[in-house]
């Protein structure tokens, strides 16, 4: 997270959801990873009969080689003898490439299940809480700014803000029910007064530029 970012609310109760959706959200992810892997070895445990056909047909294959070989030695008959001895191996060579590659299938197919399982509930929960997130921390991030520049007073954006996005009866309980004539009258408690309504929902509190140790809300509740 970059110097100019902001991750949490200033204000406790909002800081404290964020955190703690945070810690869900990983918590879940965990979870969901873990399910993954056991779903893998799950599958991966159907490879075991491949494995003992691969092992059988190759000792079978190395045995009958072996005879092969001994038979073919015999005088007259030896190739004779050899053939069907020398079918035998190539079968059991067949059983264990046949072997294998149901090994190599069940192994894509149990890491296809274990991506499977673990990725969709993740992706359920990251494609609703990240572009939130990031939504917000943007949106603090450039308000902070914006009441750290001490060569502006941005109380005034932060009012016409709230004018355009709180509801009405929120905006008449903040500045009463002529809060718009206030604002353009320049009042400075309605501006004050608007512009902590909108900071109070990004959880943020700000001293006004140039005087250090007057924040919004005190300005309001003088």
């Amino acid at each position: 997270m970059g110097a100019g970012m902001k991750a949490y609310a200033d204000r406790s109760l909002l800081a404290s959801s964020q955190v703690l959706g945070d810690l869900l959200v990983l918590a879940w992810l965990v979870f969901w990873g873990w399910m993954g892997v056991r779903a893998e070895h799950a599958v991966d445990r159907l490879a075991g009969p491949g494995a003992d056909a691969e092992h059988v047909g190759r000792q079978l294959a190395r045995n009958l080689g072996g005879t092969a070989d001994d038979v073919g030695g015999v005088p007259v008959a030896g190739d004779t003898l050899r053939q069907p001895v020398d079918a035998g191996a190539r079968a059991g060579r067949q059983l264990a490439d046949a072997a294998q590659s149901y090994q190599d299938a069940v192994a894509h197919l149990a890491l296809a299940t274990g991506l499977l399982v673990a990725a969709v509930p993740a992706l359920l929960v990251l494609v609703r809480w990240v572009p939130r997130r990031v939504a917000w921390i943007r949106e603090a991030s450039a308000a902070r700014r914006l009441l750290r520049d001490a060569s502006v007073d941005p109380l005034d954006l932060f009012a016409l803000r709230a004018l355009a996005r709180q509801p009405l009866p929120a905006l008449a309980a903040s500045a009463g029910h002529d809060v718009a004539q206030r604002w353009r009258d320049r009042d400075p408690d309605a501006i004050a007064a608007l512009a902590r309504l909108e900071l109070d929902d990004l959880g943020l509190r700000a001293r006004r530029p140039g005087a250090a140790a007057e924040t919004v809300g005190d300005k309001v509740q003088r």
